[in-house]
């Protein structure tokens, strides 16, 4: 790649970042995050934190599909924050906290594939909305 390419990758993604959108998905990841932080430290079942951190991941990525990974990243977060908050504080847990990185790794697995989950629905979708949107304005016909 050119340097200016790569520069202007640069910018976009900067400018990413300060779209209404986007810092409404940033913040919206970290509350969802502390909420699965703290839901899996009181649930002993893994299943339902599985299933909550592919279902966030899906919508976050869906709703802003640019760079979606970062999604995965701000959702896991909130696990290991979570635990320090709960090993400072004292609060009473279903099973000890502990910070394992092996947890917060397939913790990310699983946001990650919900995110981009989301994102190839938003595509598809997006897809599907223009195809229809091509036949009622060619009369009902397609036009391939």
């Amino acid at each position: 790649m050119k340097p200016d390419q790569v520069n202007s990758i640069n910018q976009s993604i900067i400018a990413s970042w300060r779209s209404p959108r986007d810092l409404t998905c940033t913040a919206l990841a970290l509350v969802f995050g502390l909420a699965i932080g703290w839901l899996d430290l009181y649930v002993t079942e893994v299943m339902v934190t599985i299933l909550v951190l592919l279902a966030v991941g899906l919508l976050i990525g869906f709703l802003q599909p640019l760079a979606a990974w970062r999604w995965g990243v701000l959702i896991v977060v909130g696990q290991p924050i979570m635990v320090v908050v709960v090993n400072i504080t004292g609060l009473h847990t279903a099973e000890p906290a502990q910070l394992d990185i092996r947890i917060v790794l397939v913790a990310l697995v699983f946001t990650m594939l919900g995110s981009y989950i989301g994102v190839l629905l938003r595509y598809a979708l997006r897809g599907l909305t223009r195809r229809s949107r091509q036949k009622v304005k060619h009369g009902g016909f397609s036009t391939s």
